[in-house]
Order: C-alpha cells, then structure tokens, then sequence
C-alpha cells in the first residue's frame, strides 16, 4: 500500500468512525437501531465511489447513474421513513453521500491520470536524452575522423598523434557520457584535447583560444553539452585562405555555468551538406531535456555578419530532498 493510499484509507475510517460514534453522545437515542441510517448512507457513498463512477460514470453513462441514485436514494429514504421514522432531511444526507463519493472517485481518477501521464512523459524523455547521447557520439566521431582522414595524406606522425588524442577523449566519451553530469574539470579537458585535435592541421592564420580560468572544477554539467558548439565554431569559423580566429571562454561557478564563443563567419558552401546541422539540434534537445527552465542560449551574427556568437547560460538547479 503506498503512502497515498493509506492516508486514503485512513481518512475514510477517521470519517466513518466519528459517524459511528456520534449517536452515543446523544442519551435518548436507541444506538444500535441509529447505526442503522448511517450504515445505509456509507453503502450508498461505496457504492458509488467502487463501482458506478468507475464501472458506469466514466464510461460515459452517466444518465444510468444518475437514474440508479435517484431509485436508491428515494427507495431508502422511503424504508428508513417507515421504519425507524427518520425524518424528510435523510433524503440530503443520502445525495450528499452521492455527491461526495462521485466527486471523490473523479477527483482521484484524474489524479491517478495526471501522475500516469507525468511518469509517462519523464519515462519518454530519459529515453530521448538516452538516445540523444548515443546519438552524439557517432556525429562526434564522424568530423573527427574526417579530419584525421585529412591528416594522414600530408602528415603521418601528425596523424598518429591525432589518434592518440582521440584515443585519450574516446575514454571520456565512454564513461563519463553515460553519466547524468560530470566535474567540469573532465569536460574542460576534454574540449582542450578536442582543440588540440583540431589546431593540428589549421593554418598559422587561425588564432584559437580557450580561456577556463574561471571555471570551478567541482561545478558539475551535463556531460558533451558544450562541445558540439565547439564543432560548430571550427567547421563554420575557419577560412583554409583568409585569417580566421576562435574564441571560446568559460565560467563556472555554484550558481551558472557560462560558455560563450566568438568566431569569424565563413560558412560552408551551399553544396557542403556534412554534418547537417545534426549537432546544434542536439543541442537544444538535450537542453530542454536536462536544464528545463534553467539555461538561455543566444546565437547568431553579428551586425556586419562578420562574427558568429554563441553564448549559453546554465543555471545551476538547486536539488532537493
């Protein structure tokens, strides 16, 4: 029995106790005979929150209930009147019973519901965050192959260093992905070992830089967030003939983390259909996934659309208990 249900349970014992125990105080009324009304009242209110809301009610017959009660109510008040002479006010006290079980039995139903629905929706979204990260990985792994790829036709040393260091973020990828959230620190380095990876076949005409100074190692994220907007500025920013330039800068602490990038605009070619945006979409799902109401990301151009910008702000959640 869960906790619900045994605060349900004891309610309904609490109410019907003190409407058993309420003639005794009364001196000239014959109790057992008094039980009698109260015991017809609590069949009626049982037999309308156990079987005709549930059975008829919320299948749609509601006229059938309606119709049941109104032969009930009126065939018991009837009995008790010429019986126990009770008087013309157990007719209320029975469709109050009505009133109150129907209510009741609705109100609970809906309740039921909205939990199912809620663990329904949380159940559909830690799948889509599940999948999403699986997802990830082979995006991830397809630019960086390509570029070591790239690499083995001009530079073979060049290209086993490379492998090196993909080996080194695959472990990070491995482990810590399957994890909710990871040490900035780990995600830190691991964005180092990617820029690394990648400044190994750019030209002198591309400055990069990557500040994390002011980055708390023990502030925890959500692991591979950040780097698919790292991705984005090394395969949209960097021009093979004219200067190119890459900032990225991060700041962490207890309350926000804030990840900001800057980097000179050179689209692919129309033509160019790598990637297909599959990354930043990424992105915004699992946002809203794992920081719902809690992060604020800006992007675009600039003015003169001469810079793309990134800025992303994760407010940290507060866990309760």
């Amino acid at each position: 029995m869960t906790k619900s249900h045994l605060i349900t349970f004891l309610s309904h014992l609490a109410t019907w106790g003190v409407l058993f125990l309420l003639p005794m105080t009364f001196r000239q009324v014959d109790y057992p005979l008094s039980l009698i009304p109260t015991t017809a009242v609590i069949a009626v209110f049982y037999l309308n929150f156990l079987w005709l809301t549930p059975r008829y009610y919320m299948q749609g017959r509601k006229t059938l209930v309606w119709v049941v009660n109104c032969i009930l109510v009126t065939g018991l008040a009837a009995l008790m009147h010429y019986w126990l002479g009770v008087g013309r006010g157990y007719v209320f006290n029975l469709a109050v019973a009505v009133m109150i079980a129907v209510s009741m039995k609705l109100g609970s139903l809906w309740q039921a519901s909205v939990e199912a629905r809620l663990e329904a929706n949380a159940a559909r979204a830690g799948a889509e965050l599940s999948n999403l990260r699986y997802e990830m990985n082979p995006h991830f792994l397809l630019n960086t192959l390509n570029n070591i790829y790239a690499l083995t036709a001009f530079d073979t040393r060049r290209a086993q260093e490379a492998i090196q260091q993909l080996s080194a973020m695959l472990r990070h990828m491995l482990y810590d992905n399957m994890e909710e959230e990871v040490q900035m620190e780990d995600e830190v380095k691991f964005i180092e070992s990617y820029i690394k990876l990648m400044k190994i076949r750019l030209p002198e005409s591309v400055k990069v830089n990557f500040d994390a100074s002011q980055a708390r190692n023990d502030v925890k994220i959500a692991p591979l967030i950040l780097i698919p907007l790292v991705e984005n500025a090394f395969k949209h920013g960097i021009s093979p003939t004219l200067e190119s330039f890459i900032n990225i800068s991060l700041k962490a602490d207890k309350e926000q983390i804030d990840f900001c990038i800057e980097n000179s605009n050179h689209p692919k070619r129309a033509n160019d259909e790598s990637g297909h945006g599959i990354g930043l979409t990424q992105v915004q799902k699992r946002l809203q996934l794992t920081y719902p109401d809690h992060y604020r990301w800006d992007y675009g151009l600039s003015a003169d659309r001469a810079v793309y910008y990134s800025h992303l702000i994760i407010t940290q959640k507060q866990k309760t208990d």
